[in-house]
């Protein structure tokens, strides 16, 4: 579906929903339907959940467990404070940064937020009267949207990493074949933004397979897949190199006979020279190395 900006005239392409977007939706749904049954207060358990959704299901693991861990820091310490004087300024400050200074002494990054809300309500009377309950409830409110959160993360469409990263090196290999036939034919400069995005992409994907390798089934040879994003990594290197040479280049023979099993018949109409552009032939077949060693890449067993 396009967009027509009639001020400017430019044609606009709506993106498409993610999928993240799509699970978190559905764990709302069930997040509310639960809520409405069994919960005190289904907004918690919303919050929580929608924080919970995160591009892993380690990281939604991580997010949910800090989530409710600071539910209950927020809880204990705002209980303690009301007990003593409810709805005191001092109290309510010292409250604050002592609350602060539980999650960070433990590792709670993620949960700091949820425990000064949680302490604040309590401490403050929002909701009830009685401090204990209002934490218990909130504890369990939390729990079951972090829960509903990660359940929906594991099971809905969950990314295949594996796959992804595989998909990433073939392109890469189709790209960099595809950018040394243009220099060849042309014998001109060549561009290389999009090999630039396709190895950013591959470290992203590359970082979030690391994250669930503990939570799936496949066998992944962690050093052969590393190895692979290295040449991945140093092909881009060697294009760079050769990518503003503009004087005339020259083959080597060894260079021209590897092009040929490359790229078959196609007339390269370039002179062959042993002595001439040692820099772009070294280049040159670094890549052709570099591209046989991707083809035989394996990774996944």
């Amino acid at each position: 579906m396009r967009l027509i900006d009639f001020s400017g005239g430019y044609d606009l392409k709506l993106k498409k929903i993610g999928m993240r977007n799509i699970k978190t939706g559905i764990a709302v749904i069930i997040c509310v339907l639960v809520g409405n049954l069994i919960l005190d207060n289904t907004f918690f358990a919303v919050v929580a959940c929608v924080i919970s959704m995160q591009n892993t299901f380690k990281a939604s693991l991580k997010t949910g467990i800090n989530r409710i861990s600071g539910t209950i820091v927020g809880g204990i310490i705002g209980f303690l404070f009301a007990l003593i004087s409810p709805g005191n300024p001092i109290l309510c400050g010292l409250g604050i940064m002592t609350t602060i200074y539980v999650c960070n002494l433990l590792g709670l990054r993620l949960g700091t937020n949820v425990a000064y809300v949680t302490f604040s309500a309590i401490h403050l009377g929002v909701g009830t009267a009685n401090p204990i309950q209002y934490s218990i409830n909130r504890v369990i409110d939390t729990s079951v949207g972090v829960l509903i959160g990660i359940i929906v993360n594991y099971f809905v469409a969950r990314p295949d990493y594996t796959k992804d990263i595989l998909n990433e090196f073939r392109e890469i290999e189709a790209n960099t074949i595809s950018l040394i036939e243009e220099k060849l034919i042309s014998n001109s400069a060549i561009d290389i933004t999009l090999f630039y995005k396709k190895i950013s992409k591959l470290d992203s994907i590359h970082k979030r397979l690391v994250d669930e390798l503990e939570y799936r089934k496949d066998s992944i040879n962690i050093e052969e897949l590393e190895k692979t994003i290295m040449i991945c990594k140093e092909i881009y290197f060697h294009l760079q190199s050769i990518e503003f040479l503009e004087k005339k280049c020259y083959l080597t023979k060894d260079n021209y006979k590897e092009l040929k099993k490359i790229y078959g018949e196609l007339d390269l109409n370039w002179d062959i020279a042993e002595s001439e552009s040692p820099v772009f032939n070294y280049h040159l077949s670094m890549i052709i190395k570099e591209i046989n060693i991707l083809r035989k890449a394996d990774c996944i067993k």
